[in-house]
């Protein structure tokens, strides 16, 4: 019952926010030759100890789905961390007032500033060579930061990170059609 309630969260959060996925990875590299995993992560990941085995566990669920299974000795380390930060907006409302009759008119106009900040996390996962030590992929998921999360809420809110973040992992090469030339 508490994982139902969990996935459908996750769905629900998944579909209502305007959550942003940044990807990249080394061209150069064989993705296919990393096939395990496990973890290496950096002294202070912005996290709690608490979010920071939530993210764990999101992990430990998708990748092993997507047929990476978790190993002492791995072909690849996973690394993550997460910055907060607030975004604030700058809006107004105008109100105007106008009238006219005949020939003459006259108006008075005002802005109503509005000022609003969000709370923005940015979690960052990184697959490192466990050999030679260089990153190979990286994504950065950005989503607004809810407050006052219970927990069952906020490991729904972390699996929505963490499965954006994988799911396009591995990485498609570009299939372009190359154009045949007139000449």
């Amino acid at each position: 019952m508490k994982n139902i309630i969990i996935l459908l969260t996750t769905v629900a959060l998944v579909s209502c926010s305007s959550t942003k996925v940044f990807m990249d990875y080394d061209k150069d590299v064989d993705l296919k030759s990393y096939k395990t995993y496990n973890y290496f992560l950096s002294e202070d990941t912005g996290l709690s100890e608490l979010d920071e085995k939530r993210v764990i566990e999101a992990i430990d669920s998708i990748l092993p789905q997507k047929g990476f299974p978790q190993k002492t000795i791995p072909d690849f380390n996973v690394n993550f961390y997460a910055e907060t930060y607030t975004v604030n907006s700058q809006s107004s409302i105008g109100v105007g007032l106008g009238g006219g009759g005949g020939r003459v008119g006259g108006g008075v106009s005002g802005g109503i500033p509005i000022n609003t900040s969000k709370d923005m996390i940015a979690l960052t996962i990184e697959f490192v060579d466990a050999l030679n030590k260089e990153l190979f992929w990286q994504a950065v998921v950005e989503t607004r930061l809810k407050p006052k999360q219970n927990p069952t809420e906020r490991q729904a809110f972390f699996n929505m990170m963490v499965l954006k973040a994988l799911e396009k992992y591995p990485p498609q090469p570009n299939k372009t059609k190359k154009r045949k030339s007139k000449l």
